[in-house]
């Protein structure tokens, strides 16, 4: 019996790695297509966009490699006015910039990637941006931010009705859903972290996507641990590994590894520990994650400490390099005004959303009065043309010119005010003027208005003929 279960484990250890290497050899594909088709591609707009694919084919197994490839196509598509193509590498741009540590130019990358999208109006893509600077909030532990942004996010992506690219628009909201449950998960609001995620992963089975699954089991896995399902957690963490090594993301692979060994280290398995920390620490130098580099060479630095000091300096020393890249002191500061000026825009866009509100309000006031205004005075004529006591019809044509002077001060108040810049001396003095010459031609068509309408009034009782004799 225990030799047929020796030959399973076996068996499935050869599965899984032959799927990862069917899907490595899938993943190289797709790049070597790409290739082809950058190297017979005879249009520049193309080009930007091919370059910008293949950078986000490298993203998180060659950062410096997407770096350069979103960078020359950047340099095209401003030379060609090309700007959704610059949007985009931006975009790319940002990521690899972020991957690589580089903060504060990730968060300038990404706001340019929003500001060119809200420019053209490109909702898919306002979304994204939104999405990568929640994720740079994540990398900076501010979580509720980085809610915010995300939560922000899926409002743009449930507000656009044209979801012509549905695979597009369900591998964003994918996305979506799994960087709010981690967020929830990182503010321990476990239950709704549990929902997100659990969503998300039905999202990613329905929609096949690969991509995502990762990070999506790794996620489970954390908030598995957290509610003290270890057995449940262990499993989902091992799924996270096959499934990040098979499509060469090796990010999550790298967090992955991060919280296998903090699993075991918290477990007392101090070997099992040591070796997932190494793990992580190889694939995060292979791939530049400065951050990766930081935590597992931390870890193996507080391992070792006593058991062996020169491996454990080493390890401090590969730390100090990767905190001083993360947290030099004139990044932060860049990254801190970055982040101010981002809060100040986005307080002018809700006070430009509120002004504009107002006036719609306004205009919507003015209208009416406008419309009501001569209906009142069509009233008072119809008024004249009936048996109604002299006085009412008296009452009503003053009533009409006051209504229509008055909505004349209304109108030009404002002109007067951008014209004075709101003096009140001023203003006051040019209210006078105007009184000046509205009041007597008040006067004037107030009397005119009454006597006109009462006229009429007799006018109609003089022409109306007598009532037959009987």
């Amino acid at each position: 019996m225990g030799a047929n279960i020796l030959v399973m484990k076996k068996l499935i250890l050869v599965l899984s790695l032959l799927n990862c290497a069917c899907c490595i050899y899938a993943q190289q594909k797709k790049i070597d297509s790409l290739k082809r088709l950058l190297s017979t591609s005879n249009s520049d707009t193309s080009t930007v966009t091919l370059k910008r694919k293949l950078a986000h084919k490298y993203l998180y197994s060659k950062p410096d490699s997407s770096f350069l490839l979103a960078r020359e196509g950047l340099v095209l598509a401003t030379k060609i006015d090309f700007l959704e193509g610059q949007a985009k590498c931006y975009k790319e741009i940002g990521e690899a910039k972020e991957q690589m540590g580089n903060y504060p130019d990730a968060m300038q990358d990404y706001l340019k990637y929003l500001r060119i999208a809200e420019k053209l109006n490109l909702q898919f893509d306002i979304a994204e941006a939104l999405i990568d600077i929640g994720l740079l909030y994540q990398d900076q532990e501010e979580y509720k931010q980085a809610i915010k942004y995300t939560l922000n996010a899926k409002k743009v992506l449930e507000s656009i009705t044209n979801k012509n690219k549905i695979s597009y628009y369900q591998a964003t909201y994918n996305a979506i859903l799994i960087n709010i449950g981690y967020f929830y998960f990182k503010n321990n609001q476990l239950d709704s972290a549990l929902v997100y995620e659990q969503n998300a992963f039905e999202l990613g089975v329905k929609i096949h996507n690969e991509e995502y699954m990762g990070n999506i089991l790794l996620n489970m896995g954390l908030i598995q641990e957290k509610i003290n399902n270890k057995a449940l957690a262990i499993t989902y963490y091992r799924m996270s590994l096959r499934k990040s090594e098979a499509i060469g993301d090796y990010t999550t692979l790298t967090n992955t590894y991060l919280d296998i060994a903090n699993f075991y280290n918290l477990t007392n398995q101090p070997d099992s520990c040591i070796l997932f920390y190494k793990s992580a620490l190889q694939t995060a130098k292979t791939t530049l994650y400065t951050k990766g580099i930081l935590e597992a060479s931390t870890k193996l630095a507080g391992l070792y400490g006593k058991s062996n000091k020169d491996l454990a300096y080493d390890y401090l020393r590969t730390a100090a390099v990767a905190r001083d890249s993360l947290f030099d002191q004139e990044k932060v500061k860049q990254l801190q005004k970055l982040k101010y000026e981002e809060q100040v825009r986005e307080q002018e866009i809700a006070e430009l959303k509120t002004q504009r509100e107002e006036e719609r309000r306004n205009n919507l006031q003015l209208s009416l009065i406008a419309l009501f205004i001569p209906v009142f005075f069509l009233v008072s004529l119809l008024l004249g043309k009936i048996k109604v006591h002299h006085r009412i019809i008296e009452f009503m044509s003053v009533l009409s010119i006051l209504f229509l002077f008055e909505f004349f001060t209304l109108l030009i108040h404002p002109i007067v005010g951008r014209f004075t810049n709101n003096t009140p001396l001023i203003e006051f003095l040019i209210f006078v003027c105007l009184a000046g010459i509205m009041v007597p031609t008040h006067h004037h068509l107030t009397t005119w208005l009454k006597i006109r309408l009462t006229n009429l009034q007799k006018w109609e009782k003089h022409i109306t003929p007598p009532a037959p004799d009987k």
